[in-house]
């Protein structure tokens, strides 16, 4: 069994590697999901929302639902439809806002590595772009501008608001189990149209060095199929045009109808298919392990690697270089430790204190049928300083390394610490 003394010098070691792998890495092209999060503790929150909810069925919902999730451990997305809600809110309590968007905050967190990200931007409002990263590129008639050129013009959109819960807090007379947070969502949240990235991506797509493709759990039913086909086009474009990876980032669902048609429509042109173990477990039959299903998912969508987070692990199954997929897991884990230390995204010099390395489920490698099963243990915070955002921030990090360049070392020419730590 791999000691957690070992996996802490494994991980120390990576850390030095950042520098090297932001210098190497190449664009990475990101569409279609940018919005603003409103961040609240519900422990906090819940007392002040409570008293101020009276007879309103609405907020008498909410948050009994809110409360359900926090004391059962239960993170994820909930769409809740009142219009009214997002107003309710800011009536009685006050949030710290911030980027949301898988895309958008993956491209946040490689900007702060030094690593160059081109993302779709329709929503160019005041709040939307105060939120980003200023060094993200997005695309003008200027050609490739970075955020804080920009003029912010429209009309804001709704935020989400995404309520935290911490283990060991108590929200009544109960207490949390699990630290995890619970998005809110009072509409639908159409994809980024941004007719001017479409042409910059496709154009950059033969040097870039990976693709995201994400929002879908977030889209209006009524109008999917014109989404879809509006992502689906433009991935076969940078396809076409040279583009290797083509990651797809699941989310969570309100339903399995919209989340089935996703797979469908998007695998197609996809490569590569990411998401949460609980993710994974909706789509799997009762008792299968999670190797094993997500390695017939990705044969069953062709795929070329399918990579699962969970809170104190991460795995991929692959076609690919193990060690490289490896080293992958592993920054992944480590730039949402960070953030998870932090409270927002954060370039570690060290492991954060208190981390803690529980053996995985999974061996660290094995081969089957042609496929690669990588396994590594996530520094893990029982109580981190925030939950939001991680599983993006833990795709940044895979995609560093992915999409880095070319020219990079082959796998037994890198350093150790890309490798699993000897039994």
């Amino acid at each position: 069994m791999t000691t957690a003394r070992a996996w802490s010098e494994a991980y120390t070691a990576l850390i030095a590697r950042l520098p090297e792998l932001a210098k190497r890495s190449r664009l990475t092209i990101g569409g279609f999901s940018t919005c603003v999060d409103v961040y609240l503790s519900f422990h906090e929150t819940v007392g002040p929302l409570s008293a101020a909810a009276n007879q309103n069925p609405d907020a008498v919902a909410l948050l009994a639902e809110l409360e359900r999730r926090a004391l059962n451990g239960i993170g994820g997305e909930l769409f809740v439809n009142w219009p009214g809600g997002p107003r309710w809110i800011d009536d009685h309590v006050t949030g710290r806002r911030a980027i949301g968007g898988t895309n958008a905050q993956a491209a946040y967190m490689l900007a702060e590595l030094g690593a160059r990200s081109l993302i779709a931007l329709e929503d160019r409002t005041a709040g939307q772009l105060t939120v980003l990263h200023p060094d993200t590129l997005v695309a003008s008639d200027d050609g490739l501008v970075p955020i804080s050129s920009l003029s912010p013009a429209g009309r804001e959109r709704s935020p989400h608001y995404v309520f935290e819960f911490t283990a060991g807090e108590t929200i009544g007379e109960r207490r949390v189990p699990r630290s995890s947070r619970t998005i809110v969502r009072f509409d639908h949240d159409p994809l980024q149209h941004d007719a001017a990235f479409v042409r910059a991506s496709v154009q950059a797509a033969a040097h870039a060095g990976a693709g995201v493709l994400c929002g879908f759990n977030e889209i209006a039913p009524e109008d999917a199929a014109a989404e879809f086909d509006y992502a689906a086009d433009t991935a076969s474009a940078w396809r076409r045009a040279g583009l290797e990876i083509v990651h797809v980032e699941l989310g969570d669902f309100h339903g399995p109808e919209q989340r089935d048609q996703t797979l469908e429509r998007l695998m197609p042109v996809a490569t590569s298919l990411g998401m949460s173990l609980s993710e994974l477990t909706d789509l799997t039959q009762a008792g299968t392990s999670p190797d094993v299903a997500a390695q017939h998912l990705a044969e069953a969508h062709a795929l070329e690697r399918i990579c699962i987070h969970a809170d104190d692990w991460a795995f991929t199954v692959t076609r690919g270089d193990p060690e490289r997929e490896r080293e992958a897991l592993m920054i992944g884990c480590l730039l949402a430790a960070a953030r998870a230390a932090a409270g927002y995204f954060a370039v570690p010099d060290r492991l954060p204190d208190g981390a803690r390395f529980r053996t995985p489920p999974l061996p660290p490698s094995r081969q089957r049928d042609g496929w690669s099963i990588v396994c590594c243990p996530a520094p893990y915070l029982e109580k981190p300083a925030a939950t939001i955002g991680l599983g993006d921030t833990f795709l940044a990090g895979t995609l560093l390394v992915l999409g880095g360049s070319s020219n990079d070392a082959s796998a037994q020419d890198r350093p150790r610490a890309a490798s699993a730590p000897s039994p």
